[in-house]
Formats: C-alpha cells, structure tokens, sequence
C-alpha cells in the first residue's frame, strides 16, 4: 500500500474530520485520562500518521523511563504495519524516523526557557521545522495556566500544533459544569481540543470534551483498541 493510500485510510482521518479538520497549526490540544489507559498510545499513533505524510514530529517526553518512547513507536509503527498488510516494513520504518526528534526533560527540573531554546538549536542547526509537538507527560498539577501559555504562543511562533497527555486523579474524579475533568479544567480556555479516554469492558473510547469554540460537540466513532495499542473506528 502507498502512503497516500495509508494516510487516507488511516482512523485519523475520521477525528480530524470530527473536529473541523484537526486541531491546526498555532493551536494546542489534550488527551487526558488516568495513567496507564493510553495517552501516549494516541500521541503515538497521530505522530506516526504525520510521519507517514512526511512529516516532521518533535515528541518531548518527561517520563521517568524515555527509552520507553522509541519501543512505542516501534510497537504502534509495527501495529500499523500488520493492519495494513504493510511489505518492508523495516525499510520503510528507516525511511520515517529521520523525521522524528525525541527530546526528555525531568519534570523535577521543567524549565520551559531551556527547552524552548533546544527547540530553537534544532530548528536553527538542523533545519528541523515540526509540523507536530508532542509534549508527553506534563505536570499540570505543579504548572499554572501561565506556564502553558508558553507552549501556546510556542505553537503559534512555529505554526505547529501541539499534543499534550494529561494525567487524571486515580480517585475521586471531580469534573467542571462542562464535563472537563481536574487538572485540565485549569487549562480549559488555553486548550482548542480535549479529548478523554474512558476504559470500557473491552475497549477505550475516545470522547470529545472541547472542540475550539462549538457547543455542538460531535461523538467520535473513534476507540483505542487494548490489544494493539491503535486508534481504530467503532462500529457501535
């Protein structure tokens, strides 16, 4: 299969047609559940699609393990791969990941001026212009709106968009009047996407919270599969 015929097909294509064509470049966007459901899988999953399109994605990750990060995308790229009947997929493989850029910063030591400049060294001594960021494993109860407003205008400078994974409270859920869950309801206005993973009996669905400024919030047909750690189209 070609890679126009794999982007085309891709599940990817059905959110960002849900939500109005995607998230947009100069905008930020959150998938947010409770740890271990699958919130790098989706970052995962969008980033390899943009790889595919020959595109470039820059993941920042702030895992405590981020050898962690390449297995993902071997896995989820390999997932990809087996869906879609997939030949050379090794080679193919090699041909995308010079267009991925892994960074990992400790939370204990988060300073966004640091990591801007790093950004701004790729760009500048590497000719690497992102079209996606992904910034995995921000700490949104230990930062304010003031510090993510920092990767917004960031997003809106470099005309890219920008992923985050936000992690929910284990116990006690508490949500705002508009269905936004704790911490991200801080962040809500900052935010043009949030999109929340609930684990259901043999699936993760994938729901729309906030979609720029409708009321009309679509459903996404949309689930995480368990199994192969893939975005996939719902029938039910």
């Amino acid at each position: 299969m070609v890679k126009k015929e794999l982007v085309k097909r891709s599940p990817i294509r059905v959110l960002e047609k849900s939500i109005h064509g995607g998230l947009g470049k100069g905008k930020i966007g959150v998938f947010t559940a409770r740890k271990g459901v699958g919130k790098t899988a989706c970052l995962v999953h969008f980033a390899i699609d943009k790889l595919i399109n020959d595109q470039k994605v820059l993941h920042i990750s702030f895992a405590e393990e981020p050898h962690h990060i390449e297995s993902w995308y071997k896995q989820v790229f390999n997932e990809v791969a087996k869906a879609y009947k997939l030949e050379n997929t090794s080679i193919f493989y090699n041909e995308i990941v010079p267009n991925r850029i892994i960074l990992h910063y400790k939370k204990t030591s988060y300073n966004f001026e640091i990591i801007r400049q790093s950004i701004e060294r790729i760009i500048r001594d590497g000719a690497f212009l992102p079209e996606m960021i992904i910034v995995d494993g921000f700490d949104f109860e230990a930062n304010d709106p003031a510090q993510l407003s920092h990767w917004k205008e960031l997003a809106q400078e470099r005309n890219a968009e920008i992923w985050f994974s936000a992690t929910l409270h284990m116990e006690n859920m508490q949500f705002d009047e508009r269905g936004i869950p704790a911490p991200v309801n801080r962040f809500t206005d900052l935010f043009s996407v949030i999109i929340m993973l609930l684990p259901m009996q043999d699936h993760i669905d994938l729901k729309l919270l906030k979609d720029n400024d409708s009321m009309d919030l679509e459903k996404l047909r949309l689930k995480l599969d368990p199994h192969t750690m893939l975005i996939a189209n719902r029938r039910a």
